[in-house]
């Protein structure tokens, strides 16, 4: 980062705080809306984060704060904290059913 780019980020967040949020410049942060969207299917979420959004989403949320877009920023945590919570709640749901075996119905009784 140059001393401009400094002096640029430093100004947007400046007038960030001496103004309303509605009129902080908008940056553009497509993997936060990527992300959003994908959080409507499990199956959307699971694709972003293994194709590597999260790490995309994280330098979104970054650039958003840089340049003094809280509500972007804050869009982006919040998307982020709700990826979290379904890889908690997945990481959970497979560990607690150990030794379980979950089949499609179609074994044969034994015995």
């Amino acid at each position: 980062m140059t001393d401009a780019d400094t002096d640029t980020s430093v100004r947007a967040a400046l007038r960030a705080l001496a103004t309303d949020d509605a009129d902080a410049p908008a940056v553009d942060t497509p993997a936060i809306d990527e992300a959003a969207a994908a959080l409507d299917d499990v199956r959307d979420a699971a694709a972003f984060v293994a194709e590597g959004g999260l790490a995309r989403l994280r330098r979104d949320i970054e650039r958003a704060d840089r340049a003094g877009d809280a509500a972007a920023a804050r869009r982006g945590r919040d998307t982020l904290a709700a990826i979290e919570r379904c890889r908690r709640a997945a990481a959970d749901h497979f560990r607690s059913g150990r030794g379980t075996v979950l089949s499609d119905g179609t074994q044969e009784r034994s015995g």
